[in-house]
């Protein structure tokens, strides 16, 4: 089989996502007490995830083919994510075990990833509208259960699963095709409205935040709570859709390096976060609540810390950990 033409659309959109990952994150200690950073944070927090889910979705036709699922994929996932898991909570200070499988930071994701390769061959025997409506009912249906303690990744796994259908029964070449869709720019302008509501008003959002992640039950009633998962689904799909066409289909050198090592920044940046945050006084710094210079200083370390994890010489090391076969095919071991 010749070898899949690179888009680089998507590395780009990878690139972009990263960095707002990254951003997200050491925004995180200061955001409820620097006003700008707080505005910064919650309109991140509006899409970066799903879009993000769906960009692995995307990718993730591989999960299942042929009738063979891919385990060692799956193993790799829960390897890391336990293993990062296990560092950060070393980092912060707290004991091991009782944390370990309480995912409630970055190392959720990986877990997710696990889940969600394992349920491609279910979703791979769906029509795509049947894939995509079961996983958008279980998400919504999901918010009447307490799992606010992040066990096995599970609350945000059953979250986030309409955005990695999605990706999944999307070809990728669909969404490359969509980017070009002039019509498309109608969910710009829509996008920056919403945004700047945000700026205008720093309560516009609470009263559907909650619902962005999964982390949340319905505290104020099933209906309520359908409601809010829905709008706040309903610009996750704006957002994502304005940031799919204004970012360049073009090669950006940077951007496409940030998206092809997404992977090793998303691990190596959040133990530096956490490093900071519980190693160094560098969060009980006063200047950071200034809403110019804490907002600046914050955003030059994300820059510095995304340049500096995808400078570092592991790709071939984390692309070769999640090849790695830890479990052999039934053709090989009859060999």
């Amino acid at each position: 089989m010749p070898p899949r033409t690179r888009i680089e659309l998507f590395d780009n959109i990878k690139g972009v996502l990263i960095v707002l990952v990254v951003i997200g994150h050491f925004m995180h200690p200061v955001h409820n007490d620097n006003p700008a950073i707080s505005a910064g944070f919650d309109i991140i927090y509006l899409f970066h995830m799903p879009l993000f889910v769906f960009m692995s979705g995307l990718f993730a036709k591989g999960a299942y083919r042929d009738g063979h699922l891919n385990v060692n994929r799956i193993i790799s996932y829960l390897v890391l994510g336990i293993a990062y898991q296990a560092a950060i909570i070393l980092i912060n200070g707290s004991e091991l075990l009782p944390k370990l499988f309480q995912f409630t930071s970055a190392p959720w994701y990986l877990i997710a990833m696990a889940w969600w390769y394992a349920a491609t061959p279910l979703l791979a025997r769906m029509r795509p509208a049947m894939g995509i409506g079961i996983s958008c009912a279980i998400a919504l249906a999901w918010g009447a259960v307490d799992l606010s303690d992040g066990l096995l990744a599970i609350s945000r796994t059953l979250t986030f699963l309409p955005w990695f259908a999605c990706g999944y029964y999307l070809k990728p070449e669909r969404v490359a095709q969509l980017h070009g869709n002039r019509w498309l720019w109608a969910a710009v302008p829509v996008a920056a409205a919403i945004a700047l509501a945000r700026l205008l008003d720093p309560t516009v959002y609470d009263w559907f935040f909650q619902r962005v992640y999964g982390d949340t039950p319905y505290l104020a009633g099933i209906c309520i709570g359908l409601v809010e998962k829905t709008v706040a689904t309903a610009i996750a799909v704006v957002f994502s859709l304005a940031v799919i066409k204004l970012i360049p289909s073009e090669t950006r050198p940077c951007l496409g390096l940030l998206g092809r090592r997404s992977l090793q920044i998303y691990v190596i940046h959040r133990l530096i976060r956490a490093a900071l945050t519980f190693r160094t006084p560098f969060y009980d710094l006063p200047i950071l609540l200034d809403p110019l210079w804490g907002t600046l200083i914050v955003l030059a370390i994300s820059a510095a810390v995304c340049g500096i994890c995808a400078a570092l010489p592991v790709e071939q090391a984390f692309n070769s950990f999640m090849r790695r076969a830890w479990i052999a095919r039934p053709a090989e071991t009859d060999r």
